[in-house]
């Protein structure tokens, strides 16, 4: 049997690279600390999780964020995905398209990606492209699975460190051309390195509505693709970006029009609470997902995650608040560290 190509490979060595390097907590979300009052004065059920997500109002802030797609061999990974969002009515991103533009005659390859809206067919799916794909491939992807969003990844230091990848980053003209030409909202989304201030405020002037600053602190694609490279040694490049909090800081969601999203290293509903008082506008979970379908079930996974909207809704109410958006007066301190990016961008 012929030897599939390296892009369809590459996405079974993510994904058990993503496993073998997964960590069960994020000490990085130690660095804020929250003042919990004494006297909260709310229910839990006054507790309301709805939020804005695309322009339409979601029961919860949390969605599954990209994970994998284009080769038949994680078909019945996306598949579970979609069962799990479909149950909690969660967001799904399905992961990078390219093979779809690629190989779309390669058997397998679009059902990887089809099975997502065949498996939820109400539920609110995103499509992914690379910030190198013209509008009209990317509007493609969003037909395919009928997408009511459409995720634009931007990956510099990963494609640097991949043997394959792209050396070539010149992407906001073209960012502009999808926003401007796509039928459904953008959302651009680092995969592990962060944003800063002046990314936010560029991406604004291209007219991107949502934002993922998907900080370094969760699956790590610059330590993923450094074990597949085997010409050169780019170890050094491991702690590159900002941790999701760092970014957070640094971008203070609340002074920009475009909605912050948050993502990277979510490991608990504390990591998600924090996240949430910061202002992020929802927060993205991704490999612990993942890991929880590697080692149990779909129905156990539904649970697990079910007890997690629970937590976060008492979490909510232990803070004193009713709403996502009270979450944003809710007072906290950042380590020395973490407070020195707010004034140094």
């Amino acid at each position: 049997m012929p030897k599939q190509p390296i892009d369809l490979q590459r996405k079974l060595e993510h994904l058990f690279l993503a496993e073998k390097f997964y960590q069960t907590t994020n000490p990085t979300f130690e660095e804020l600390k929250l003042l919990p009052p004494a006297l909260p004065e709310t229910t839990i059920d006054q507790v309301q999780l709805t939020t804005d997500f695309c322009n339409q109002t979601l029961p919860t802030p949390l969605y599954i964020n990209a994970m994998t797609g284009g080769c038949a061999q994680v078909t019945a990974i996306n598949q579970k995905l979609a069962q799990v969002a479909a149950a909690l009515h969660l967001p799904l991103a399905v992961g990078s398209m390219s093979n779809y533009l690629k190989y779309a005659d390669i058997a397998g390859v679009s059902e990887s990606y089809e099975i997502v809206r065949r498996t939820n067919p109400h539920g609110f799916i995103l499509a992914n492209v690379s910030a190198h794909v013209s509008a009209t491939d990317a509007q493609k992807c969003v037909d395919l699975i009928q997408a009511q969003a459409l995720q634009i990844h931007v990956n510099a230091a990963q494609e640097m460190v991949m043997a394959e990848g792209n050396r070539g980053f010149v992407w906001q003209e073209n960012i502009r051309k999808i926003v401007q030409q796509v039928s459904v909202p953008v959302v651009v989304k680092e995969v592990g390195c962060g944003m800063t201030q002046k990314d936010v405020w560029h991406l604004e002037q291209l007219g991107v509505q949502n934002i993922d600053l998907a900080g370094r602190g969760g699956t790590n694609f610059v330590q993923i693709e450094n074990e597949r490279n085997h010409q050169q040694d780019y170890s050094f490049l491991q702690n590159w970006g900002l941790t999701t909090l760092e970014s957070l800081v640094n971008v203070v969601p609340k002074q920009h029009s475009a909605a912050i999203w948050a993502s990277g290293g979510i490991r608990s509903p504390l990591d998600a609470v924090k996240c949430l008082v910061l202002g992020a506008s929802a927060v993205g979970l991704a490999a612990p997902v993942l890991h929880q379908l590697n080692h149990h079930s779909v129905e156990h996974t539904i649970q697990y995650f079910h007890t997690w909207l629970q937590q976060l809704r008492e979490l909510v109410a232990l803070l004193g608040c009713q709403s996502i958006q009270d979450l944003t007066q809710v007072s906290y301190r950042l380590s020395p560290h973490l407070a020195q990016y707010q004034t140094q961008n």
